[in-house]
């Protein structure tokens, strides 16, 4: 009944044109986010159906924050923040909007890791928890199927080259999301982790102009921490 209901006010968001807001971007992107939400309480019903209610516990927060502290670097570094202080990264729109932008992000991680690191990975695992590096195949196949996913992003207007690129990344933070959930057991950090990520690396290009966002000294940082965090998680 919860999901009948869920899915006919999604139904109605969708088709029914609410102009909460006056301005077409604000409104799009609140619209986006309050869809995203209620997506992911329709899946955390249906985890709670599949038995999986125990991911949904906030377990040892400020343990599990420590143990995530190198993934929360690698989200804030997607943040283009020499080209920011070289001033080649500068907002253009309303400065508001950059908190309606993190709440859409915060939906993103949301409904996402409900889904991919709750509901897929959780199924994987009880698959293939009787095989051979079981755990590690549900890792990759779920990041996989999450990178995959991104594919679409082809169909939203986005180039192949921008695309598979997406897919690329989207596979590899998969897996460091699949592994920090795994190892604290704590979904709603791995929510912030996902929700962190893609405002930190979107928010200029959304809301703003970036020239240059790759420069020597950004490549450079970016291998090392990549490479730390690679090693730290393996």
């Amino acid at each position: 009944n919860i999901i009948f209901l869920l899915i006919i006010l999604m139904s109605i968001l969708i088709l029914v044109d609410i102009n909460l807001l006056s301005n077409s971007i604000d409104a799009k992107m609140m619209t986006q986010s309050v869809l995203r939400f209620l997506g992911g309480i329709i899946f955390i019903v249906i985890a709670q159906g599949f038995g999986y209610s125990s991911i949904l516990k906030f377990k040892n927060g400020g343990k599990a924050f420590v143990i995530m502290i190198p993934a929360f670097i690698i989200s804030i570094n997607n943040f283009p923040i020499i080209a920011f202080f070289s001033q080649r990264a500068t907002l253009t729109e309303p400065f508001y909007r950059v908190f309606l932008f993190l709440i859409e992000c915060l939906s993103i991680g949301f409904f996402e890791e409900i889904v991919f690191r709750g509901l897929i990975l959780f199924y994987l695992l009880n698959k293939l928890a009787h095989t051979k590096n079981g755990v590690l195949l549900s890792i990759v196949c779920s990041s996989i199927i999450f990178g995959f996913v991104h594919v679409l992003n082809i169909f939203q207007g986005a180039s192949p080259s921008d695309t598979i690129l997406q897919v690329g990344y989207s596979f590899l933070v998969g897996m460091l999301w699949a592994v920090m959930f795994l190892k604290t057991g704590n979904l709603w950090l791995t929510m912030l982790l996902h929700a962190t990520f893609n405002f930190f690396g979107q928010v200029m290009f959304y809301l703003g102009t970036v020239d240059g966002r790759y420069d020597l000294y950004t490549i450079i940082i970016t291998t090392v921490i990549s490479l730390l965090v690679a090693i730290y998680t393996f």
